[in-house]
Order: C-alpha cells, then sequence, then structure tokens
C-alpha cells in the first residue's frame, strides 16, 4: 500500500471516526419482518480507480480510457455483487430470510416492473474527429460514467444517491411506487435499497495507478415496509476486500474483473449485518 493511500485512509478514518456513520435502525419494526428482497442495487455505470470509495470519481480522463479499454463494466458489477450479497446476507444469522437473485429473476410479476431505459444517443461515424471532440466536450458538461447509475439485469434504477445523505431513496418519480408493486410481487415483507456510490476500484500495492488492485465500497442501505415506512437508514463503507487482480494504468485485468464483483458482494453483506446486529443490541 503506497503512502499517498495510507495518508488518504488516514483522513478518512479519522473523518467518520469524528463524524460518525449516519444509522437509523428502527429494531422492533426489523424484528417484525420475516423476508425481504434487495430489489434496488445501484453502482455506478463505470467502475474507477478511486484514492477513496468515499471521494467523488476522481478518474478524469483516466477513467474515460480505462471505459474505452474495459467497457462499462458497471453491469457486471451489478449482477456479480448483487448475486453475492443476496446470498451472503442470507446466511448471516438475521432475523429475516432474503431473497436470492435467481428466485427474483424467475418472478415473472417482479420481472414485468421494469421498464427499460430510453437508449443513448449513438456516435455517428461521420462525425469523425469533431464528433470525438465533441463527446470529449460533453463529458465535462454531463455527469462520468462513474457517476451514473446501472442495476442488475431487470431491476430498476433511480440514479445514485450521494453517501452523505445517508440513505438509498434518491426520492425521484416512481421510486417508491416501484418499491411497493416489488414488495406486492416477490411476496415479501420489506425490500432492501442497496445504493453503492463509491462501488470503485482500489489499489492496496501499487506504483502510481498499477499493481494489486480490490474493490472499495461506500454505500448507503435503506428498508422499507409494505406499507412504505423507512425503517432503516444505514451508512457503511470498507476499503478493500481479500480478491486482488493485477491493475495497469488504472486498468483491472478483464478476465479478474468478476473474482473482485463477487467477493465485493461477500464483503458488503457482512459489513452491512456486522452494522445491524450491532445496532440491535445482537452483537
Amino acid at each position: 500500500m503506497n503512502l499517498f493511500r495510507l495518508l488518504i485512509l488516514f483522513i478518512f478514518v479519522s473523518f467518520i471516526s469524528a463524524c460518525g456513520l449516519k444509522q437509523d435502525v428502527k429494531t422492533s419494526e426489523i424484528q417484525k419482518i420475516k423476508k425481504v428482497a434487495v430489489i434496488l442495487y445501484t453502482v455506478p455505470e463505470q467502475i474507477v480507480r478511486r484514492s477513496s470509495p468515499t471521494d467523488p470519481a476522481d478518474s478524469g480522463l483516466l477513467g474515460m480510457m480505462a471505459g474505452i479499454a474495459e467497457g462499462n463494466v458497471g453491469l457486471n458489477a451489478a449482477n456479480t455483487a448483487h448475486k453475492t450479497f443476496t446470498e451472503t446476507l442470507n446466511k448471516q444469522s438475521l432475523s429475516f430470510q432474503v431473497v436470492s437473485q435467481s428466485e427474483m429473476m424467475s418472478n415473472q410479476a417482479f420481472k414485468a416492473l421494469y421498464v427499460p431505459p430510453k437508449p443513448k444517443p449513438a456516435a455517428k461515424e461521420s462525425d469523425g474527429v469533431m464528433g470525438f471532440l465533441g463527446n470529449m466536450l460533453m463529458s465535462t458538461v454531463t455527469p462520468p460514467p462513474e457517476m451514473q447509475g446501472i442495476a442488475p439485469t431487470h431491476m430498476m434504477q433511480f440514479g445514485l444517491t450521494v453517501f452523505a445523505s445517508g440513505s438509498a431513496l434518491t426520492g425521484k418519480p416512481g421510486e417508491l411506487a416501484y418499491i411497493q408493486k416489488a414488495i406486492e410481487a416477490l411476496k415479501v415483507d420489506a425490500a432492501i435499497l442497496i445504493n453503492d456510490s463509491g462501488f470503485s476500484y482500489s489499489c492496496e500495492i501499487c506504483i502510481g495507478d498499477s499493481g494489486a488492485a480490490s474493490t472499495g465500497s461506500a454505500f448507503t442501505a435503506t428498508m422499507v415496509t409494505r406499507s412504505g415506512n423507512v425503517i432503516l437508514n444505514m451508512q457503511e463503507w470498507f476499503a478493500t476486500t481479500d480478491a486482488q487482480a493485477v491493475m495497469y494504468a488504472g486498468i483491472v485485468n478483464p478476465l479478474q474483473q468478476t473474482s473482485l464483483f463477487e467477493e465485493h458482494g461477500r464483503r458488503m453483506a457482512v459489513v452491512m449485518a456486522d452494522a445491524l446486529k450491532e445496532s440491535m443490541g445482537k452483537k
């Protein structure tokens, strides 16, 4: 781990220790919940290297070039991490059962709630160099891919929230209606919403942006009941996981990305479960 990253991590840990993470846990209400589904799981459209998962995406041109080299890997990150997150959370001896991704995707009523996003305008070959320059100019006034949200296949997303908000709810039109319909379709008592705006590559042993990569997270978790009541809001984060991959110039080996994302979901589930148990006085 290089000295700069250690310094950033020290500053962040000191800040968190001073300010504390937001935890709003209605224990008596959560104890009534028997079955939940993770129906919103939003991550950045492009997973990029960050000094800390709580930093705004600071990749700039590097992030854009990584997107060109790797493709927008956010969909793979969302699909993979959501699967291992739900599986692992269900094994954490919590008071409720967690519906698996496969069970959610086999529920046709739930899948029917999905509305595909409007396609982005495609670049024209005839635009040539001017078109490329125009796209670069537009990228300076519109959110870059790493700041836009993406969800697992056939699941809705309403954008990324700011980590400091302490909630996974965006407040956008249609969000609450989708949550209620999803709860009914899946026949669960409540929905868990995850907004991992800090899903990013971290570099554990690096020279510049090359070395051994892992992933970090700064996520908010919210639980909403059938009646629309919010009974959990939680902020949590982690800097790395136990998985590693080769990173060169900020670009992670594509053959190793999935294993990083699998471990990301597992780590997130353990972090969330431990925090929830502590808040409910069970640790």
